[in-house]
């Protein structure tokens, strides 16, 4: 039975800050193909217990034709990006490394691999993605799964079983493509330019609750550009649309990309296709802020603070319904829900005050235009959001959080695990369990900070 996404509730544990030397460059977001190297590392004190039964899982893990991450993003890139093993079958060792795992000293394992690697003839330059998988036992890790959100670098322990979360592998390499995790912004009866709070994960992304079987957002695909041409429109004057869904067949329009100040409004179809989206259903809408689609959270409009989120309510339940209103009076800007079914949905987007036609225009006569990318090359979580609201916003204006500095603390027993990010230098994502709590610190530039809290494996 597959696990449902609710389920899979967005983890965090532990912050820490390593120096650049820690991460490989970030290969081009819009680079087709993706080498990909999986280690696997002995340490003095902690050795792989079986290497052959581990290294036939991690090729079915990383490479395998289904449930595997290149089967994922192969599904839901449409192809524009997959990944292939860099040498030979992909996946090396174990190499021995001179290092104790007590302390789960992440620098320095990801330091001495690179160089045994080396070693061995498997240079950097032959890899966009180092994977480093090492046993669990003796390293003490407070997280589950650590990667690095713009670059090439992924943590995997495991433990005595061989066994590997998918959910964390999709989530971690989400972190290498840029993605920040994926919150949820409360906006009750769609009122965006005020009364709006985070509340949780959006459960409509691996980045954020929703699990491995649950599609990328299209915010997440516009920003590495596997949502262009006629895929996305972006209105410059009120008009109608006809989605399709994000991951259904055919042709048409499959997200709305709109202009809401300084800020983004990103509008699709969600329906199962596929291997993904099989428990999510409906319209949502997406804020973006400053353009930056790395760090979009979900529009909530449910009042209830658990209306969207119970284990006992659908997935869909805080889908935007026919009838349904975005409004920004600020900024003159509203989104209306006409229709919505399973395979398409009509929405109005009213600019600068014009109402919206009542009809979609021809596909024809409304062109789309790719959306701005944040460079891969870049950390997008290290980017501190502004502390002023654009001159048009309402004072209590909310948007999504991604300040560097901040760290999050959980605790829980949910045995499906995620990651969450949190930065300073270069930024890093830990795996956890459960609901996170969030609030802010402030981490030096060189040492790391933790916040502690229980965790499951």
């Amino acid at each position: 039975m597959k696990p449902s996404p609710r389920l899979c509730l967005i983890p965090a544990a532990v912050a820490a800050v390593l120096t650049a030397a820690a991460a490989a460059p970030a290969p081009a977001a819009d680079e087709p193909e993706r080498r990909v190297q999986v280690a696997m590392v002995n340490f003095t004190d902690s050795r792989i217990p079986d290497a052959g039964k581990l290294e036939a899982a991690l090729k079915d893990n990383y490479f395998g034709a289904d449930s595997s991450l290149t089967s994922y993003y192969n599904e839901v890139t449409g192809g524009a990006t997959t990944f292939k093993a860099a040498e030979g079958d992909g996946v090396s060792g174990p190499v021995d490394i001179d290092l104790a795992a007590t302390g789960c000293d992440t620098g320095k394992i990801n330091d001495l691999t690179r160089k045994a690697l080396a070693a061995k003839g498997v240079p950097e330059d032959s890899y966009d993605h180092l994977s480093l998988v090492f046993p669990s036992e003796k390293a003490g890790c407070d997280w589950l799964a650590l990667g690095t959100v713009g670059g090439g670098t992924t943590w995997m322990p495991v433990g005595a079983d061989g066994k590997m979360s998918m959910t964390a592998l999709v989530h971690e390499f989400g972190h290498n493509f840029g993605y920040s995790h994926h919150m949820r912004l409360r906006c009750p009866d769609g009122d965006l330019g005020a009364g709006c709070e985070e509340d949780g994960t959006s459960h409509k992304t691996p980045m954020g609750g929703g699990g491995w079987e649950a599609g990328l957002t299209s915010p997440e695909l516009l920003h590495n550009k596997w949502l262009t041409g006629g895929d996305v429109a972006k209105p410059g004057k009120s008009a109608t649309y006809d989605l399709r869904p994000l991951y259904g067949s055919g042709g048409g329009v499959r997200a709305l990309d709109i202009p809401l100040g300084d800020d983004r409004l990103v509008v699709e179809l969600r329906h199962e296709s596929g291997t993904v989206d099989g428990g999510i259903q409906g319209v949502h809408a997406y804020r973006v802020p400053d353009g930056d689609y790395t760090k979009s959270a979900l529009i909530d409009p449910t009042p209830d603070a658990d209306a969207g989120t119970g284990d006992d309510v659908p997935a869909d339940a805080d889908a935007l319904k026919a009838g349904a209103k975005l409004t920004d009076e600020a900024r003159k800007v509203e989104v209306e829900v006409v229709q919505a079914g399973a395979e398409a949905a009509t929405v109005r987007v009213s600019l600068d005050g014009v109402a919206a036609p009542a009809k979609a225009a021809p596909a024809e006569a409304s062109p789309a235009q790719d959306a701005p990318e944040t460079p891969a090359s870049e950390a997008p979580a290290s980017e501190a959001p502004s502390s002023e609201a654009p001159a048009s916003a309402a004072p209590n204006d909310a948007r999504p959080e991604g300040d560097a500095t901040e760290l999050a603390e959980t605790g829980g027993d949910s045995d499906t695990t995620l990651a969450y990010s949190i930065g300073g230098g270069l930024m890093l994502a830990f795996g956890g369990a459960f609901l996170l709590k969030s609030r802010a610190r402030r981490a030096g530039a060189t040492a790391p900070s933790s916040a502690s809290g229980r965790h499951s494996r």
